[in-house]
């Protein structure tokens, strides 16, 4: 390695890593630079000690380092409490790292709805599991609708928190089985998919998406983060890694009680939409545009906030180390 041309290459970086830790008040954009800065110059240093060990340029890169990370940590830890860390950085954390998990329970499910919305539409024999011409027709006509208006609303937004909080808590709680979390997902996809192809049949899709999108759009993504939970816990069981199985287990049950608090605040606010938006008299459009912020506002704590939390987590691990 050519050290001067590596560091001419690399020393505005380093300078702007130096100036931004020196600096009384950083906004939020310049406290995401500076994480970043800390990871990108800590490579540089892992990298020069690997290849060319120079004492001097380590010495002082790593005396930058510490003045960062003393910045990262000092600032974070002046500036709020226990509660406020556990909001801002333990939960989106534990989040974010399901959300691959995430990401392939929601497209799982997603094709078993359709594919069991499909058959109920194209197979009489499928449609007649679902009750005799009447009782479709009664459902599609009364019972459906009926279902988000017939209980006083505070009263149904706290009926629907507590049985979605349950679904969400039993698929952590017999996540280890992998099993549960697998058939909590099947099962809800087919229900789903049947009665939105059993609206369908009827000339009903468009009620059915009507009051199905306000509030299934967050308390949908909320079942698959739940579920990823759960399957991720069985994953820590079965490939545990460098870890012995209950180590692994302890690491990931930690954080699975962290998402499953972030899945609760959710999900109530999911029950406040279900029971307040979707049967009022808003128009189709700005209900779902209300879901639609809520699923944003969701999607951003765990993946935006989840991201950064990731890597101010990050540094404070390699400072333990």
């Amino acid at each position: 390695m050519d050290i001067e041309a590596f560091a001419m290459e690399r020393n505005s970086s380093w300078e702007r890593l130096g100036t931004l830790a020196g600096r009384r008040a950083l906004t939020g954009a310049e406290a995401d630079e500076l994480v970043w800065l800390y990871e990108r110059v800590a490579t540089d240093l892992s990298q020069l000690r690997s290849e060319a060990p120079d004492p001097a340029l380590v010495s002082a890169l790593s005396a930058r380092l510490g003045s960062a990370r003393t910045r990262i940590l000092g600032a974070h830890d002046t500036s709020t409490g226990a509660l406020r860390r556990f909001v801002e950085l333990t939960v989106p954390e534990a989040l974010y790292r399901l959300r691959w998990w995430a990401a392939g329970c929601a497209l799982v499910s997603i094709i078993v709805a359709v594919v069991a919305g499909i058959w109920v539409v194209t197979e009489p024999a499928a449609l007649a599991l679902l009750g005799t011409p009447e009782e479709q027709q009664v459902y599609v006509d009364e019972a459906f609708a009926n279902y988000y208006s017939e209980y006083e609303h505070g009263s149904f937004a706290a009926l629907v928190w507590t049985n979605n909080a349950r679904v969400a808590a039993l698929c952590v709680a017999g996540g280890i089985s992998g099993v549960f979390p697998a058939v909590v997902l099947f099962q809800n996809a087919v229900m789903v998919g049947a009665m939105g192809g059993l609206m369908w049949s009827h000339s009903a899709g468009g009620v059915f998406f009507s009051l199905i999108l306000p509030h299934g759009l967050l308390e949908l993504t909320c079942v698959f983060v739940a579920g990823a939970v759960g399957l991720r816990l069985f994953w820590a069981w079965i490939a545990p890694g460098q870890r012995s199985r209950a180590q692994s287990l302890a690491h990931e049950g930690t954080a699975a009680g962290a998402a499953v608090v972030g899945l609760s605040v959710a999900l109530a606010l999911s029950g406040l939409i279900e029971g307040f938006v979707t049967p009022s008299a808003l128009p189709q459009w700005l209900k779902i545009t209300l879901g639609a912020l809520a699923l944003t506002a969701f999607a951003a704590y765990m993946l935006l906030f989840g991201r950064r939390a990731a890597r101010i987590l990050a540094v404070e691990r390699s400072y333990a180390l």
